[in-house]
């Protein structure tokens, strides 16, 4: 004999000893740890305070551990893109403007990224000097570098 269950009526099956609210996920398949809040950016890590708070004083702080004089901070996105900042030109509540360079072509790129897409955000130094004009303008840096 089947018994029955209306839809949504709490209930558990007989002989099952879990309470009514636990979720049994299939096999292959991990439950996502739920993170707090923070400061109202829905848990986004990398969001408007990182980018006027954290960022300039991490990359000041890593060249003096470092010694390093051309950082180059490497934005990588949800989307598989890696892009080198060379500064940061504007933030909202949604989104960053960042002046990057390409390993391609010499030229400057502006781009604007949501915050949700990115991924992650590395520093590191640049030894090869044809590759300097990827770095991350220090505005605190008064070493001139144009001349010979």
């Amino acid at each position: 004999m089947r018994t029955l269950y209306p839809l949504g009526a709490p209930h558990t099956l007989p002989g099952m000893t879990q309470p009514s609210h636990v979720i049994y996920l299939p096999p292959g398949v991990a439950a996502v740890p739920q993170m707090a809040p923070s400061n109202g950016a829905a848990g986004i890590p990398f969001d408007r305070a990182f980018f006027e708070q954290v960022l300039p004083p991490a990359v000041a702080g890593f060249c003096q551990q470092t010694n390093c004089k051309v950082p180059v901070v490497e934005l990588l996105t949800v989307d598989g893109e890696t892009h080198y900042v060379n500064g940061v030109a504007g933030v909202s509540d949604a989104w960053v403007a960042l002046h990057t360079s390409t390993t391609e072509h010499e030229l400057p790129v502006e781009i604007f990224v949501p915050y949700q897409t990115i991924f992650r955000v590395e520093i590191h130094p640049e030894m090869d000097e044809k590759r300097h004009r990827l770095g991350f303008l220090n505005p605190t840096d008064t070493t001139d570098t144009t001349s010979a």
